[in-house]
């Protein structure tokens, strides 16, 4: 049977074709953005299990700064540090999950002798048994000069206000620079969460990047952007055909 395909020169069928183009162009695009966040979750990981495997802490203040944030290759490296803790300036971090449950996480500048603080996560604490309208009890932290190992993390994005509530300073997030302005003076960039956390407190879970659910998504996009022009020659072939289901002869009925 020979088929008819001059309708293709017809608008609708430049339509339909701009239109797969546009189909294709976009789900190309979101799976090589999806390959890209495999590729970010990857490193990521990488770094996490890189730096887990070197127990050599390095000095604090040699691999944080004043000036800048801690680049990428120095994110979870192993550091310690040596001061005193500024308990009258601890920070609250609000709505903190762990396990699935929310509380605080504890964040509690170290002073150090050239008289820059590090802010160190000492870990997470449920809320109060009155809920979240009264602060929770938070263990003390050691008074006089104290050595913290911790590894190094990334200050995080503003999110909400920090203020005082009851004497104490409460934030949602741990945005250095907005938290600094509520502490006397300088304050290295970045921060670390500790180690080995004091009675009362729950470590901070080291996260895990979900690379692999990044690296099926970008193929899974891929795979949509083969299957459009596919799908438009197929309906093509049926258009040229005559797109009529082919028509059957009627039965003959036996007599009895």
């Amino acid at each position: 049977m020979t088929r008819d395909y001059r309708f293709l020169i017809s608008w609708r069928w430049l339509g339909l074709t701009l239109l797969g183009l546009a189909l294709v162009a976009t789900c190309v695009g979101l799976g090589i953005w999806q390959h890209d966040r495999y590729e970010q979750r990857a490193a990521t990981n990488e770094r996490i299990e890189t730096a887990a495997a070197d127990d050599t802490p390095a000095k604090a203040s040699e691999v944080l700064s004043e000036d800048a944030e801690p680049g990428d290759d120095t994110l979870w490296t192993k550091v310690e540090a040596t001061g005193e803790f500024d308990a009258d300036a601890q920070i609250l971090i609000r709505n903190r999950s762990v396990d699935g449950q929310n509380g605080y996480e504890v964040v509690t500048p170290l002073l150090l002798s050239d008289g820059t603080a590090l802010l160190v996560d000492r870990g997470w604490v449920p809320p109060a048994d009155s809920g979240a309208t009264e602060a929770p009890k938070v263990p003390a932290p050691p008074e006089g000069s104290v050595t913290v190992t911790g590894r190094v993390r990334p200050s995080e994005s503003p999110l909400g206000s920090v203020e005082k509530v009851s004497g104490t300073i409460q934030a949602r997030s741990i945005d250095v620079d907005r938290i600094s302005k509520h502490l006397d003076g300088p304050v290295l960039r970045g921060y670390i969460t500790q180690d080995d956390p004091a009675k009362g407190f729950t470590a901070i879970p080291v996260p895990t990047q979900r690379a692999w659910q990044n690296f099926a998504y970008a193929y899974q996009w891929w795979l949509f952007a083969g299957m459009i022009p596919v799908g438009l020659v197929m309906i093509a072939r049926r258009e040229a055909g005559g797109g009529k289901p082919t028509s059957r002869r009627p039965s003959t009925v036996a007599a009895v």
